[in-house]
């Protein structure tokens, strides 16, 4: 698939200080470049009320995703640790 990179996802990065975190968004990116769809990535749930937005579990944190051109691009949105807020602040 060919991956965008939001603004706010490039923010979200610069904020993480776990390295862990870090490397696994780095594998799930590389991933997501080799895989044809979703349906190939694990741990991948639609959100609800946003019908081409999901989002990726990591460990402890969450990748927003969207799919652009009718599912032959994928943006990445977020990538921030999972809180209660984690979904209330998308937009």
């Amino acid at each position: 698939m060919h991956l965008e990179y939001a603004d706010e996802f490039k923010k979200s990065i610069k904020k993480i200080n776990d390295k862990v975190a870090l490397e696994r968004l780095e594998r799930l990116i590389i991933k997501l470049e080799e895989a044809n769809n979703l349906k190939e990535i694990s741990n991948v749930e639609p959100l609800s009320n946003f019908p081409f937005t999901y989002r990726i579990r990591t460990g402890d944190y969450r990748l927003l995703v969207e799919y652009l051109d009718g599912a032959l691009t994928i943006l990445l949105l977020k990538y921030v640790k999972r809180n209660e807020k984690t979904y209330q602040n998308y937009n």
